[in-house]
């Protein structure tokens, strides 16, 4: 472990403990609400979804995809995998016979994009690829990046990603390695990848590992699920110098982008909780708005999760009705992690 990371872990020990104070009891749950428990899987491999209204969940391997690309008929966006480790980079080529475009020392040198946690495709690594081409003897080119596939090693580590398009059903991609079998730099890619959106869900999802590259059915049917659970890429700040955002990934809760809103209650009791206080919130659509910070980490050897129960969630589901939800564990009855326990009911 090199220096430079022994002291940002330091720092953001620090960031985390300034944050910590001794737990307060926490009242018991409401006989009328529903109390559930999921699990994350031993080394959060899963994502799991959730339904407020029918109280079900399915579980899918995080792993199981690279890209994302919106599904919905005036969907653009295209979002990486940033909980499964990937980086894109922008090279500002537009033409694979430009040699920078294979040179892997060039790759490594540009800068990481990674995929804020709000849900917003102007926000994600990829931003709005639509803007960046050139026109050039009439023909237009598409900008190049390439995605760091950090699962394999060498040359193959990198394919080159051009978007050419987007209509109402589907993407236009041009997807190219390096180099080819016998080393030789490939220069010219003539075969288009069709991504066709999805009817149902809020993604399409694609793979480069295995067959088909298009992995059906990773999430729910779009009108039957809420939040997921999974793990993203969040930035911390008031850590590096300049303030300059630190890029984490940790296990936290993604809502839907289907019609879901959230608010965050801190200062109310959970039971005082009630229909008529839906007006006064202020309801936010970014995906990371229940987020991670409903648990904390203590640092160190014995470093455990202490779960915030004081916070009360308030979500407009994907059907319009508004429930109240707080969070009670991170654990299950043998102790281990990644099982967070939390307690529901509707308000309207």
């Amino acid at each position: 472990m090199t220096k430079r990371l022994i002291f940002l872990l330091t720092l953001i020990s620090l960031f985390y403990s300034s944050c910590f104070k001794k737990e307060d009891p926490i009242e018991l749950p409401d006989g009328n609400t529903t109390i559930t428990t999921l699990s994350l899987g031993n080394e959060y491999q899963n994502e799991v979804y959730f339904d407020l209204s029918t109280n079900s969940f399915m579980v899918k391997q995080r792993r199981s995809w690279d890209i994302r690309f919106e599904a919905d008929e005036n969907g653009w966006g295209v979002f990486i995998n940033t909980g499964k480790g990937l980086r894109l980079k922008k090279l500002n080529i537009h033409d694979l016979l430009e040699p920078q475009s294979y040179d892997t020392m060039n790759i490594r040198m540009k800068d990481t994009l990674l995929d804020a946690p709000d849900g917003k495709p102007e926000n994600s690594a990829f931003k709005d690829w639509r803007q960046y081409k050139i026109t050039k003897n009439n023909k237009i080119y598409s900008g190049i990046y390439v995605l760091e596939l950090n699962y394999l090693s060498g040359p193959a580590r990198y394919k080159r990603v051009q978007i050419d398009s987007v209509t109402a059903d589907e993407y236009i991609c041009v997807f190219t390695d390096l180099y080819d079998g016998a080393g030789k730099p490939i220069v010219e890619n003539k075969n288009k990848t069709i991504i066709k959106k999805s009817k149902t869900q809020n993604y399409t999802y694609y793979s480069f590992e295995g067959t088909p590259h298009i992995v059906a059915d990773q999430e729910p049917d779009r009108n039957t699920w809420d939040f997921v659970f999974t793990r993203y890429n969040h930035f911390f700040y008031n850590i590096l110098p300049n303030n300059q955002p630190f890029p984490y990934i940790l296990n936290g809760v993604l809502s839907s982008k289907n019609n879901v809103e959230v608010a965050k209650d801190s200062s109310t009791k959970f039971q005082d909780i009630n229909s008529t206080h839906i007006p006064i919130y202020t309801f936010s659509k970014d995906a990371n708005a229940i987020g991670y910070d409903w648990k904390n980490h203590a640092f160190g050897a014995a470093g455990t999760y202490t779960v915030n129960s004081k916070v009360t969630y308030i979500i407009k589901d994907t059907d319009g009705y508004y429930y109240k939800m707080r969070f009670l564990d991170f654990y299950n009855a043998l102790g281990d992690k990644g099982y967070p326990k939390f307690e529901f009911i509707q308000i309207k």
